[in-house]
């Protein structure tokens, strides 16, 4: 029967390879099916993306498609609440980057929005030295979300373990 396991509050769902044509379609399908304030909208969107793309570029998994591009693999929900939107994603780390991951998510979680928008201008000053792509991102989400970055990194084995995160944004 369809409503056994069905989640009424799970608008979109998806697992396996994320591509930027997949992140622009089901981005643009987001867009088309909230009907919501028109600002409201465009920060849930930027979020969309910017969780999404971060497991396309940054995940452990990577899946060669027939077109020769590599793309990350895990994935992503999109659940509505009473009184939020919830924009959940997953995917496999090195172990080495959970580390980094973790003081990352919790540096950010730390700050108030004046600093994470400091911290987001030094940051972008160091990407000419070193890579700050999904550190940049994350603090992005946090200012558009301005809520906690809920994360969990789930160790798999010596060289590998598994990064959850979700944002909840306001209605």
């Amino acid at each position: 029967m369809f409503n056994e396991g069905y989640n009424k509050e799970n608008l979109l769902s998806y697992k396996g390879p994320i591509t930027v044509n997949l992140v622009s379609f089901m981005g643009n399908y987001l867009k088309s099916m909230l009907k919501i304030d028109h600002m409201l909208l465009k920060r849930v969107f930027r979020i969309f993306i910017e969780l999404t793309q971060n497991v396309s570029y940054y995940s452990a998994e990577v899946i060669e498609m027939d077109s020769g591009i590599n793309s990350g693999a895990g994935w992503f929900e999109f659940n509505e609440l009473k009184e939020s939107y919830k924009i959940t994603t997953g995917n496999l780390i090195l172990k080495a980057d959970g580390i980094k991951l973790s003081s990352n998510c919790n540096e950010i979680n730390t700050l108030n929005d004046k600093q994470l928008r400091e911290l987001k201008r030094k940051t972008r000053g160091q990407a000419m030295i070193k890579d700050v792509g999904a550190h940049i991102g994350l603090i992005q989400i946090s200012i558009l979300s301005q809520s906690r970055l809920n994360y969990k990194i789930t160790e798999l084995n010596d060289n590998l373990s598994f990064f959850t995160i979700s944002v909840n944004i306001e209605k």
